[in-house]
C-alpha cells in the first residue's frame, strides 16, 4: 500500500496547491456534492458471476452496490474548474471494500444556456482499490487490478478517468441530479447526487 499512499498524497498536494494558486485573483467559488452510490452496470459478460451479490438481471450485468462520496469542486471561472473526488462502497460486487479517488477538471454549461440545467464534464487521473477478490472460491481472475505486496488489495491507477454530470440548479446554491462513471470497456456506473454551491 505504500506506493498507492505516495500517490494519493501527491495528488492530494498538487489539488491543494493549486487550489492556493489559482485563487489568486479570482472570485471564489466552491461547490461541495455528496453521492449515493451505486447502480453498476457491466458491458461484458462477467467472469466471476457466482460472486456478484445483489444483481438485478439474469444475466448479473446488472448490479446494486449501495455507497457514498463525496467531492470539493472550485470553479476557477464560469466554465470551469478542479475538482477532488472521493467514494466509498463497503460492499461491491462479491461484498468487498471498494474505494475511488479522483482529482481532475471539469468544463460546465452553465455559462451557455440561461437555465436552471447543467452539464458536467469530468476528467483526470483516477485509481481504484478494492479488497482482493483472490480469495473467494473458484475465483477467476480477470486481470482488471494489480495486486499489492500484502496481497489484501488490488488497485488501478488510470491517468484518464472521467465522468459525465446532470445537475439540476432548484435554488441559487443548491443542485442534485445524477453522475456517470463510464468506464468503458467494463462497466458503467449511475449515482444520485446532490451539491451545495458557496462562496
Amino acid at each position: 500500500m505504500n506506493v498507492i499512499n505516495k500517490i494519493l498524497s501527491m495528488k492530494l498536494m498538487i489539488f491543494l496547491i493549486s487550489i492556493f494558486y489559482l485563487s489568486i485573483g479570482y472570485s471564489q467559488k466552491w461547490s461541495f456534492g455528496i453521492y449515493f452510490n451505486g447502480l453498476n452496470f457491466h458491458i461484458k459478460k462477467p467472469i466471476n458471476p457466482e460472486h456478484f451479490h445483489r444483481a438485478l438481471s439474469k444475466n448479473k450485468k446488472l448490479v446494486y452496490n449501495g455507497g457514498f462520496g463525496f467531492r470539493i469542486g472550485y470553479y476557477l471561472n464560469e466554465y470551469g474548474g478542479i475538482t477532488l473526488t472521493q467514494a466509498i462502497l463497503p460492499k461491491d460486487c462479491a461484498n468487498k471494500m471498494f474505494i475511488m479517488s479522483h482529482v481532475g477538471v471539469f468544463i460546465s454549461t452553465s455559462s451557455l444556456f440561461n437555465t436552471k440545467h447543467e452539464i458536467q464534464l469530468i476528467g483526470g487521473p483516477t485509481i481504484f482499490i478494492r479488497q482482493s477478490w483472490r480469495s473467494l472460491k473458484d475465483y477467476e481472475s480477470d486481470n482488471l487490478m494489480k495486486l499489492t505486496k500484502n496481497k489484501l488489495w488490488e488497485y488501478k491507477y488510470i491517468w484518464y478517468g472521467g465522468f459525465m454530470e446532470y445537475k439540476y440548479h432548484y435554488n441559487k446554491t443548491n443542485s442534485f441530479g445524477f453522475h456517470v462513471t463510464p468506464g468503458i470497456p467494463e462497466i458503467i456506473s449511475l449515482s444520485l447526487q446532490h451539491t451545495n454551491h458557496f462562496q
